[in-house]
């Protein structure tokens, strides 16, 4: 992802009459006053911003379940083969979304296109899966722009696989420098930043993720196990996933099955010291993708990952039960 952040001053804003009168997102567009400009969707708070990540989990989830309840007595393959036969999309609720606001281009757009291209080979290649480049849910991947950005309240924020920026107060000047590339830009008091560098510091870190590959039929079935830690400016997060592929011709789906998944945490402050525990509970479901978060909310830094020790992800899957610890 393109390390790039772009904002404004109010006063020099151009807001498009993209609005919903219900829940105030907004689609601006933000100027310094010369050619430069970024165009990115806009919420009132943090709040706001969880608020529409929660309503757009529960349309997905509505949207996925209405279409397992019409066809629940099919066998699996019968039930993927029915999927392309109606045409459904799974991510409706997300292009819905998309379309109300006019949104130009959003990073779930890109991701979906490189996903498509990774999953026509013959042989998948862990290394090239867009999801280490984009490791967000479709969700909050729809609320950024193609740079990974977000407007919440004064604050410009842009989301990577290394971690998160934030320019408060519609600091332009500082805005353009990191624009340009410029990465001693990081150390203004108006930055907030989670970018540690590779593996983070030592045995801890705040933003981490690893994944782990199972093809458990040589050739045509396999599930990839995701573990992450996110620690935003507002609430760190512990999150577990497992993907479902299934062989077909000379190229790989995401293929929908029984799988379950759980999550466990032992955050650590920022001394790499004391724990928070917690453990989710279990989920479980015929999909193509499931994941459980473990999420708390408190300031920026407080809270990181220890290394085999803070994130564990716990998996079942055609008779299989195992488990990862996020590492590095």
């Amino acid at each position: 992802m393109t390390l790039f952040i772009a904002s404004c001053s109010k006063d020099k804003a151009t807001e498009q009459d993209q609005i919903n009168n219900n829940n105030e997102i907004k689609l601006v567009t933000l100027g310094d006053g010369s050619k430069s400009t970024v165009t990115l969707l806009e919420f009132v708070d943090v709040a706001h911003y969880e608020a529409t990540i929660s309503s757009l989990e529960t349309q997905m989830e509505q949207h996925e379940d209405a279409f397992l309840a019409a066809w629940s007595s099919l066998s699996d393959d019968a039930l993927n083969a029915k999927e392309e036969e109606v045409g459904f999309v799974d991510h409706q609720p997300l292009i819905n979304f998309e379309t109300a606001y006019s949104i130009p281009v959003t990073l779930r757009q890109i991701y979906v296109a490189l996903e498509a291209q990774w999953l026509n080979n013959e042989e998948l290649v862990l290394e090239s899966n867009p999801a280490l480049t984009y490791p967000f849910s479709a969700v909050e991947l729809t609320l950024l722009n193609a740079d990974g950005m977000v407007k919440i309240g004064d604050d410009i924020i842009q989301l990577s696989k290394n971690g998160f920026i934030l320019i408060a107060n519609l600091d332009i000047e500082t805005v353009i420098r990191i624009k340009n590339g410029d990465m001693t830009a990081l150390e203004e008091p108006t930055v907030t930043t989670s970018i540690e560098g590779e593996g983070g510091k030592g045995e801890c870190t705040n933003w981490k993720g690893k994944d782990y590959e199972h093809e458990y039929v040589s050739g045509s079935r396999k599930v990839i196990k995701h573990v992450h830690f996110h620690s935003y400016p507002w609430k760190g997060v512990g999150s577990a996933e497992i993907t479902s592929y299934k062989k077909d011709g000379n190229k790989w789906k995401k293929y929908k099955m029984d799988l379950g998944v759980q999550v466990q945490t032992n955050f650590r402050d920022n001394n790499c010291t004391n724990s928070l525990m917690m453990a989710s509970e279990w989920k479980y479901k015929k999909a193509k993708s499931i994941e459980k978060n473990n999420a708390s909310w408190g300031a920026f830094p407080q809270y990181r990952a220890e290394k085999n020790f803070s994130i564990v992800g716990q998996y079942e899957y055609e008779g299989y039960s195992n488990w990862n610890y996020l590492t590095w």
